[in-house]
Formats: structure tokens, sequence, C-alpha cells
């Protein structure tokens, strides 16, 4: 992205409180958690943001797994961009303990500064011990998106 590209922020408020989204005309570059999200405009509807904030709430109501966004990501080359490849690779409902995605500390200081939380779901990589771990959008967060997960992919599974 160069210094030039225009960026939109916009905001939207949604079953877990405001969320943020900055866009450029071709993808989604940030996604601010209620935590950190600034009031901002809506969006126009049939832009990026609008398809993204659409997503996003089929996502909380159970209803998508999977996001369909084009979404501005670190170079692949870099340590990070392959962690966050590896973050965003999941399943749905499954959880990765850090260590299983490289050195422990270095992926969680990845989660932690990860600029697209729900669409690369860092909320699924828990420590071995002690779960479900921090969380930038807080560990009460983290919960609530673990057990929705949990709850619609079991809700999937055949009954014995």
């Amino acid at each position: 992205m160069s210094l030039q590209t225009k960026l939109t922020a916009s905001s939207r408020n949604t079953s877990i409180g405001r969320i943020t989204l900055l866009c450029t005309e071709n993808s989604v570059c940030s996604l601010q958690l209620p935590c950190h999200a600034i009031a901002v405009p809506p969006t126009a509807p049939g832009s990026l943001a609008d398809a993204a904030f659409e997503q996003i709430e089929e996502y909380l109501a159970g209803s998508r797994q999977h996001f369909q966004l084009p979404l501005h990501l670190p170079e692949s080359t870099s340590f990070a961009g392959k962690i966050l490849r590896a973050i965003a690779a999941i399943p749905y409902g499954s959880t990765a303990t850090y260590g299983s995605l490289g050195p422990a500390r270095a992926v969680g200081q990845i989660c932690a500064g990860n600029p697209l939380p729900l669409f690369i779901p860092c909320h699924r990589v828990i420590p071995v011990s002690h779960p479900p771990g921090n969380y930038l959008g807080g560990k009460e967060l983290k919960v609530r998106l673990l057990d929705l997960e949990h709850r619609v992919s079991c809700h999937a599974c055949p009954k014995v």
C-alpha cells in the first residue's frame, strides 16, 4: 500500500459493540474491536466496508464461518505475514496453541498486533495451559467468540 492510497474509516454497532474498519478501495486494512474502535460515520451502501460489516454481522449471528473479503496483509515472506496466514488457516470452531504456530512469545506478539481480528481469527490461538489466554479485544470477548464458534460447529455435528 503506497502512501498515496486513500483510507476510509467507517464504524457500526454490532452485537459485541462498535467496530471500526479502515479500508482502501480494494482491501480491508484494519478492524478495530470495541475496546479500540472510534466513532466515525457509517459506510456507504455497496462499499467494501458495507460488505465487510454484513459479513461480520453474519459471523456474529452464527450464520457465517468464512469471510470472503480482500484483506491487506503483511508481505507473505515476512515472519509476521507467515504467522498471520497460519492463523487465518485455523478452521472455524477449532483452536491452535501459540507454540504450534511458531515461537510462542513471538506468535503472541503478532496476535496482539493483528490488524484484522475476526478476519484473521487470533482468538482461536490459545496457550497450552490456562486457556483462553489474552486477546486484544479482552478475554471476555475471546471466550464469547470461541463459545459462539463451538456452539455453531457442534450444532452441525451429527447427534449420537
